[in-house]
């Protein structure tokens, strides 16, 4: 059988960089950390690091083995710690990242209470509407709408975010042609409000098929969801919103696709592959969950 402690020994020294570091964090003799090593490469029967005088890196197949071990080992760790009732209180700083309008709408209220409920954790929110490089930004989570980014990053989705094709009055009373659309390329034809870095709008039909159609014609271009549902409640174009956002907009009404409708989101909690899961962390997804479902 494969062995938890081989995993988390190499998961350890893919971490640190080195066998030295890992040797010394985990209280073994750098030869033990190596031949564990070793060992699991000859199980795999791969190479998974490659080794210098002075570091060790991932090979490609090391890297594929990080990102899916790292999960299963982090939500090992949890349980364990779930079962430790005199865990320690929460503190130090935890680094969060979310896009402007999910943050302002829906979890900033849970941010504060989950900083209330914890005081000697200091909280460093940043608002983005941009993909942060999580361990070059020393990011300790980010709250990401899909599609996910590329990278080295474990990936836990949280819920759906509904989202629908909207106009202004004004819009459709200039754009006739709007209200008897059955097919989401017939879009190219109208002015779009796009949201960077959102630069395709996202179908499915009512039998399972997805499409993915990219305006043509930009009537406003803004790289935050709340002033792109303005722009398009002031008649400059068609827009991809979240349907809590366009609600706030009387002006704004949607459109309707026949059998399309707008693919719905998902919202994920994003935090690296390389870096164990802290307590903070997870204690502040499980927070985001739980208010989540209490409202």
């Amino acid at each position: 059988m494969l062995g938890y402690d081989d995993v988390a020994i190499f998961l350890k020294v893919a971490r640190e960089g080195s066998f030295v570091a890992a040797a010394e964090a985990l209280g073994l003799p750098t030869s033990t950390v190596s031949r564990r090593v070793a060992a699991l490469e000859a199980r795999f029967r791969t190479q998974l690091l490659r080794r210098t005088t002075r570091a060790v890196s991932l090979t490609d197949d090391g890297r594929a083995f990080v990102d899916r071990a790292a999960a299963a080992m982090d939500e090992l760790e949890a349980a364990a710690r779930g079962l430790d009732v005199c865990d320690s209180r929460l503190s130090g700083r935890l680094t969060v990242t979310a896009p402007h309008h999910v943050c302002n709408e829906e979890f900033a209220p849970h941010l504060l209470a989950f900083a209330v409920k914890h005081p000697d954790l200091v909280m460093e929110l940043r608002l983005t509407n941009g993909v942060p490089d999580l361990v070059e930004e020393g990011v300790d989570v980010a709250f990401q709408l899909a599609p996910l980014p590329e990278g080295r990053h474990v990936a836990r989705r949280l819920w759906t975010a509904p989202y629908m094709l909207a106009a202004s009055r004004r819009f459709l009373e200039n754009h006739p042609e709007a209200a008897a659309l059955d097919h989401p390329r017939r879009l190219g034809r109208l002015p779009a409000v796009m949201t960077p870095p959102i630069s395709s709008w996202r179908f499915v039909h009512a039998g399972g098929e997805t499409l993915a159609v990219t305006p043509r014609v930009i009537g406003a271009s803004v790289d935050d969801l709340s002033l792109g549902a303005l722009a398009a409640s002031q008649g400059l174009g068609a827009a991809y919103l979240p349907r809590g956002l366009a609600g706030r907009f009387p002006e704004l009404v949607e459109i309707s696709l026949g059998d399309w409708k707008v693919e719905d989101r998902e919202l994920y909690a994003l935090y690296p592959a390389t870096r164990q899961l802290s307590p903070k962390v997870r204690a502040l997804i499980d927070h985001a969950l739980a208010a989540r479902a209490a409202h």
